[in-house]
């Protein structure tokens, strides 16, 4: 996936109207993309959103992230075609530095280059 990162100075409020991506795993475990009543594990959707995760820490740390969290990382939902699409906020230690990783452009946001 290509990922969009956004350096912005420290976010210190609302972060527990986030899910954290902890919780985020646990719910596509249960409802994959759909909802599923059987109550099995959706692997499949859990191994995509991880990759996608991994990619994600990746991709900010190209672009300066030190590898450490202030606290845990969260998932956002942004509108795509047909369907939703998660990007991933967190803010690093040093500085309390926060990176915000897109799926998409979010206009009003400083792009690093």
């Amino acid at each position: 996936m290509k990922w969009i990162v956004y350096v912005t100075t420290p976010i210190d409020h609302g972060w527990e109207r986030l899910k954290t991506v902890k919780e985020t795993t646990a719910d596509i475990a249960v409802h994959g993309s759909g909802f599923d009543e059987t109550g099995d594990i959706d692997a499949e959707a859990v191994q995509q959103f991880l990759t996608g995760w991994a990619s994600a820490k990746e991709a900010a740390q190209r672009e300066g992230w030190e590898g450490d969290f202030r606290h845990e990382p969260c998932v956002f939902w942004l509108p795509g075609l047909g369907d939703f699409e998660y990007g991933f906020v967190f803010k690093q230690d040093n500085n309390g530095t926060t990176f915000v990783v897109s799926p998409q452009v979010l206009s009003g946001m400083e792009l690093v280059e």
